[in-house]
């Protein structure tokens, strides 16, 4: 009845192990669809400055609503939060002023072995999501 008892909880215990690691690769695959949204987001904001005058959004919830045109744009449908944390995303200053982007704020480290599409890293190798950057860079 032991030994039974025993190899019941080993099954359980790795299916925990199972289940958690397969939720956090849904919740990795679900930060670099976000993230790219916010980078093509902020793609589509910037090259579409009126008179050719390009620049970034002040804030986020200017992707939302951009009031600088005659018809108003809005380049996300809201702010995403970050699937890691379920925090909102923390916004990356471009040199030049404005947002080019956002890092996931999350101390976990990825499961993916290579960098995904799109991402730039803060410093490789990534140790964390945080490292991961989703930016648009004006190029």
């Amino acid at each position: 009845m032991l030994l039974a008892v025993f190899l019941l909880s080993l099954g359980v215990g790795k299916a925990v192990d199972v289940y958690s690691t397969s939720a956090q690769r849904a919740r990795e695959d679900e930060l670099v669809h976000v993230g790219s949204l916010y980078r093509e987001a902020i793609k589509d904001y910037y090259l579409s400055a009126p008179n050719g005058q390009h620049r970034y959004p002040l804030q986020l919830e200017d992707l939302l609503k951009d009031s600088r045109h005659l018809v108003t744009r809005r380049y996300l449908r809201r702010l995403y939060q970050d699937p890691m944390t379920a925090k909102m995303f923390t916004p990356l200053l471009s040199p030049q002023g404005g947002i080019w982007g956002v890092a996931s704020t999350s101390s976990r480290a990825p499961i993916r072995a290579m960098t995904p599409a799109g991402v730039i890293l803060k410093q490789p190798p990534a140790q964390h999501y945080s490292d991961w950057q989703f930016v648009y860079d004006g190029t």
